[in-house]
């Protein structure tokens, strides 16, 4: 019978092998328009590779096949992460880097990870609900009608939005989950984005009341997210947040260049 430390052993043994096979095919996606960072990218992919590997533990015994999708995720992640500077040659140098990005208080670097997480939960959800475009593309958003009558409700211009709520109609406006490791993937991403946003970015001193508020709706926005995963809202739900209100107002409160 296989056991616990057996499962372990055979999912590592998948991640080790996909980093052998998969290196030459992988290409890292950055988030919306910002100018990338290497430091912030590597730790969106440390996050990313800790998300899957949860998810693939977390989901065993109750099921094999989906802790084999996330342990094939946490492969091509954790090759990425690798090899994603030419001064890592070896796992000195993996351990260097992990030190130097977890030790950094630049609020830019975090901001960064945390537009690059919630452009991942876009891709995560379209291919969650088998979404036939792209939800990272701004162009995008009005590729589709809204629903007619919908209970999701985004979060005004007003710091005093009204919160998202459910009621009778959510199952009329539910998607079907048609990969059920990549949408287990959005919901945890979209906690691990909250979580980020809390730790490094909610409680930076600032004396600009400016500021302020748009940090204020972040954090209001970041639990958004998370309750329209959770919900399976509608793809343009999660487009019109994330692009209309979460990358916008991590631009403007930390500085994030736009790609010339």
């Amino acid at each position: 019978m296989i056991n616990e430390i057996t499962f372990l052993m055979f999912l590592l043994g998948i991640v080790f092998t996909g980093l052998v096979i998969i290196h030459s095919y992988n290409q890292i996606a950055y988030a919306h328009n910002f100018t990338p960072n290497s430091l912030s990218t590597f730790v969106t992919l440390v996050y990313r590779a800790e998300v899957e590997l949860l998810l693939a533990t977390d989901n065993f015994p109750l099921n094999v096949t989906v802790p084999v999708d996330h342990a094939e995720d946490a492969a091509k992640v954790i090759d990425d992460d690798y090899y994603l500077d030419e001064d890592i040659v070896d796992d000195a140098d993996f351990a260097r880097k992990y030190n130097e990005a977890f030790d950094t208080h630049n609020s830019t670097i975090h901001a960064l990870v945390v537009a690059n997480i919630c452009d991942q939960i876009l891709r995560e959800y379209g291919e969650a609900f088998d979404i036939g475009y792209d939800l990272t593309n701004m162009s995008n958003r009005m590729i589709t009608p809204m629903p007619s009558v919908t209970s999701y409700r985004l979060p005004s211009d007003s710091v005093n939005n009204t919160n998202l709520s459910t009621n009778s109609t959510d199952q009329n406006n539910k998607l079907q989950v048609v990969n059920i490791a990549n949408y287990q993937s959005a919901q945890k991403l979209s906690e691990k984005a909250s979580q980020i946003f809390r730790s490094n970015l909610l409680f930076l001193p600032s004396s600009n009341n400016t500021e302020t508020v748009i940090v204020t709706k972040l954090e209001k926005n970041m639990a958004d997210l998370s309750l329209l995963v959770e919900n399976k809202a509608p793809a343009q739900e999660l487009m019109r947040l994330v692009h209309g209100h979460i990358h916008p107002s991590l631009q403007l409160a930390y500085s994030l260049k736009l790609r010339q």
